[in-house]
């Protein structure tokens, strides 16, 4: 790996994908110069069913202000089509995320972890497990969902086998713009949820003690697809400070109050959002 092909190798490879929207797929954005390394390095994580372009331009303009680097992962089977998310496992996202923090390292001396509802799930496993971050941001973090039932289903034995059989074989949502059916997988199998909940599992498992890395859980109390009160639960064992910075949807953000930034759902929580983020990283 080498930090003058680096940005040419990813988009290689990812050139392979079968499916790959336009725009989805995993990249770097130099803070200045092509191939020179940065005191910093912004590595965002999307969550799941979406793509890089979940929070956009929100890391962009931390990235920014902090001259930083960016490396935007991609989790396997996203940006595809239902199928290729149907398809993907918990490890393969694990390599995904492992990979993204070596390229990281390579772009900066300090990693700045951040991601999005299930993209914290898996940058808390990643800090679980060793990888080296300055900060972490989560962004309506995942450590379970607000629907009790719903989150008691995917815990249960043997649930994928019978699950489509409870919860239908396919989950269908109707994109809100175009920017959501360009950047989000809205029709994937049932089956595409065991490794999101298989992430959130481990995570809720994993011992945070050794975890120093300063973390802002950015979150929406009313959130309606993960609960704020799961975090905590979590976010209690955590080794390092933590920080909260609570978020309030306006009437031109994300209905269900969970993606609370990005041109794309939230467009009107992205600057200011971005303004609290980066001041609260110079305190660090």
């Amino acid at each position: 790996m080498n930090i003058a092909t680096i940005e040419q190798e990813i988009a290689n490879a990812e050139a392979q994908v079968p499916n790959l929207r336009p725009g989805c797929e995993k990249h770097i954005v130099w803070a200045d110069k092509p191939a020179t390394k940065t005191a910093q390095v912004l590595l965002n994580i999307h969550g799941f069913s979406a793509s890089p372009k979940e929070l956009h331009p929100l890391p962009e303009m931390i990235a920014q202000d902090i001259g930083a680097n960016a490396v935007y992962a991609r989790l396997t089977g996203h940006g595809q089509d239902g199928d290729a998310l149907a398809k993907a496992t918990f490890v393969e996202w694990m390599n995904d995320v492992a990979e993204a923090v070596k390229v990281a390292e390579l772009l900066g001396d300090e990693i700045i972890l951040m991601g999005c509802s299930t993209g914290c799930t898996m940058a808390a496993l990643a800090l679980a497990s060793g990888a080296q971050a300055k900060a972490c941001i989560m962004v309506s973090p995942n450590f379970g969902l607000r629907n009790w039932f719903a989150q008691t289903i995917l815990d249960m034995p043997g649930v994928r086998y019978w699950g489509r059989y409870v919860a239908g074989k396919t989950r269908n949502f109707d994109p809100i713009n175009e920017g959501h059916s360009a950047y989000w997988t809205t029709r994937y199998p049932t089956e595409a949820l065991y490794p999101m909940a298989d992430a959130v599992r481990a995570a809720c498992q994993a011992d945070y003690s050794r975890v120093t890395t300063p973390t802002l859980l950015v979150m929406n109390e009313a959130d309606t697809v993960v609960h704020p009160k799961r975090t905590r639960k979590v976010m209690a064992g955590w080794g390092g400070p933590v920080t909260e910075e609570i978020v309030i949807a306006g009437p031109n953000d994300d209905a269900s109050g969970h993606v609370m930034a990005g041109e794309v759902f939230s467009p009107d929580q992205t600057e200011p959002l971005a303004r609290r983020i980066s001041a609260w990283l110079q305190t660090l």
